[in-house]
């Protein structure tokens, strides 16, 4: 047989076994809501919340949320970023499966989670799904039917722009905070929330030279550790409460596109990387605060850059559950996806190899519609731009990665955030084997090919019986 031949049988065949498997490996759709949250205009929900998901295991395709409101007789509908803010979401498994994972924790993780399952965004989320090219997916274990998600959300609704953009920078209120000494200006959290900040040593040089006051305890004055469960964002709303009407119920619906899991799957798993707000060494502070600018100084521009240098697998500020991942050890990962995640003001925020060589720069899209346009709000970041890898990027997890975050300055803001969100898969670690995964192409490799989509044929098969799961309509609380 000619070589002309043979790849022309082993394209009929890859042909033939392509067709079958994707009939038998159809994706599914799972909907559902999160138990409701009940808040007043002004208030906080913080929750750690239980997504049900079809039984494991099964590799997650995608994952998408937005923020629906209920009423009395079960209507759901959208809910206008304006009304409704959501700080973010993060979203990991707590499976039995990952104990060893289960002793640390952070201000958007509980004791609990993990990294096994990993997703989390912020307003961007109804603009931005999570997507993974195949056959990369996030998979659940035998039995888990079940996450875990973090659920941040700030009812902002009939308020001014004014206090509503106040009030989703989480100013710390009468709740946190004790005024001391002779300058009503300078607080002092109370002690239950001090010990919970941990702020020392969190904070890389260039926040700590420039004195940012999210770094210390001492001059915090508002962010995450200010936007407790149950809290006001601002005094005047918990005074007015007697006087307002019901509450609003509001629910994350979330969205997961799934299929079997196959021989073919290869797991991801987050890295440690990245959040500007620490370096190699420091896992980083997850939050900061942006001075405003001079007029007429150096930033004439306005705009506010923090700059960083990390690893993937290096420090972690646990932002979307990566907390006791840290690795020394030098090897090669596929990196998959990439998506960066940003405040209110933010520019942009960049990822770049040894410096120079941009990765992916993560750009907001905000809302040029009317007031209320849900998808297109103006005021508030609509959608964050991401990078597929596809075939992925080989990556080193000791090179060295710089990070820059950009914000507008011309106002100052409060606990914005810098990070990213990173998607990547372990490898064989030869270096022949790395060539060999991204620059196929070679007789041999497409027999090699051929001869797995066969032995596919009959994999997929088995699998057929196990196609349709039940749905899951609702969540309920989850205590932590």
């Amino acid at each position: 047989m000619t070589v002309t031949s043979l790849r022309n049988l082993l394209l009929t065949v890859a042909s033939l076994a392509l067709a079958t498997a994707g009939d038998i490996h159809r994706r599914m759709t799972h909907t559902a809501l999160t138990a409701p949250m009940k808040l007043y205009p002004g208030e906080v929900a913080n929750k750690y919340l239980r997504l049900e998901i079809p039984k494991g295991p099964i590799s997650i395709v995608s994952f998408e949320a937005d923020v629906v409101e209920s009423d009395e007789d079960g209507n759901v509908v959208a809910v206008p970023l304006a009304d409704a803010y959501l700080h973010h979401h993060v979203v990991f498994s707590d499976h039995k499966f990952y104990e060893r994972e289960k002793n640390w924790w952070s201000p958007m993780k509980p004791k609990g989670a993990n990294r096994g399952v990993s997703f989390g965004a912020g307003t961007e989320s109804r603009g931005t799904r999570q997507a993974f090219p195949s056959p990369y997916r996030f998979t659940t274990v035998k039995g888990e039917d079940s996450l875990i998600a973090n659920v941040h959300i700030i009812n902002t609704r009939s308020m001014e722009a004014r206090d509503a953009h106040k009030c989703l920078e989480c100013p710390c209120s009468s709740e946190d905070r004790m005024l001391g000494g002779n300058d009503d200006n300078v607080t002092a959290l109370f002690s239950a929330v001090v010990p919970r900040k941990g702020l020392e040593n969190h904070c890389n040089s260039f926040l700590l030279a420039e004195d940012n006051t999210s770094c210390s305890p001492s001059a915090y004055f508002g962010g995450l550790y200010c936007c407790e469960d149950g809290e006001y964002c601002m005094d005047a709303f918990k005074d007015d409460v007697p006087d307002k009407p019901e509450k609003s119920t509001y629910h994350l619906r979330y969205t997961i596109e799934y299929e079997p899991v196959s021989r073919d799957t290869k797991p991801l798993y987050l890295a440690a990387c990245c959040d500007a707000t620490g370096d190699v060494d420091l896992p980083g502070n997850i939050e900061y605060d942006i001075p405003q600018c001079a007029p007429g100084g150096e930033d004439e521009d306005c705009v506010h850059v923090l700059e960083t240098t990390q690893t993937l697998h290096g420090a972690s500020s646990d932002a979307f559950g990566t907390g006791g991942s840290r690795s020394e050890e030098d090897k090669y990962v596929e990196v998959v996806y990439m998506v960066g995640h940003l405040h209110r003001g933010g520019i942009s925020v960049a990822l770049y190899l040894n410096d120079t060589e941009l990765l992916c720069e993560s750009l907001p899209t905000y809302g040029s519609g009317e007031p209320g346009e849900i998808g297109n709000e103006p005021g508030y970041i609509n959608s964050m731009s991401s990078c597929t890898f596809d075939p992925p990027l080989v990556l080193r997890t000791t090179e060295k990665i710089r990070v820059v975050g950009k914000y507008n300055s011309s106002e100052p803001h409060q606990g914005v955030m810098s990070l990213f969100y990173i998607a990547v898969s372990d490898m064989p670690q030869e270096p022949g084997d790395v060539r060999s995964r991204t620059h196929g192409g070679s007789v041999l490799v497409a027999m090699a090919v051929g001869l797995a989509l066969l032995a596919a044929i009959l994999h997929w098969r088995r699998y057929d019986k196990r196609r349709q799961y039940d749905a899951v309509d609702t969540s309920i609380n989850i205590e932590v």
